[in-house]
């Protein structure tokens, strides 16, 4: 059964990164929208195009990264879980082999 299920812990870590980012780039991706209008191209229909993508996603992003942070926090217990059933079993296995 072993030979059909594996899990890659460094894969799970790189997931964790990606995640962590998109949080980042997501709000990163809001402040700049936020902070873009006539006193840097000066354009007010540009600031208000700028404001009203602002209103109309802000609620949406936000919900995103929550979930994003949720699944997060689960991956990383999964992940967590993983390793100590990885230690343990090699624990078992090399107080086996000395005995």
């Amino acid at each position: 059964m072993g030979d059909y299920f594996r899990v890659e812990v460094n894969e799970l870590d790189r997931l964790l990164k990606q995640l962590k980012q998109s949080q980042e780039d997501m709000r990163d991706a809001l402040t700049a929208m936020r902070d873009t209008g006539p006193k840097t191209t000066g354009s007010k229909a540009l600031d208000r195009a700028c404001d009203d993508f602002d209103d109309s996603w802000q609620d949406a992003i936000t919900k995103i990264a929550q979930g994003t942070e949720a699944i997060e926090g689960k991956l990383e217990e999964t992940r967590k879980g993983y390793m100590e059933t990885e230690e343990a079993v090699r624990d078992a296995m090399t107080k086996g082999a000395a005995a």
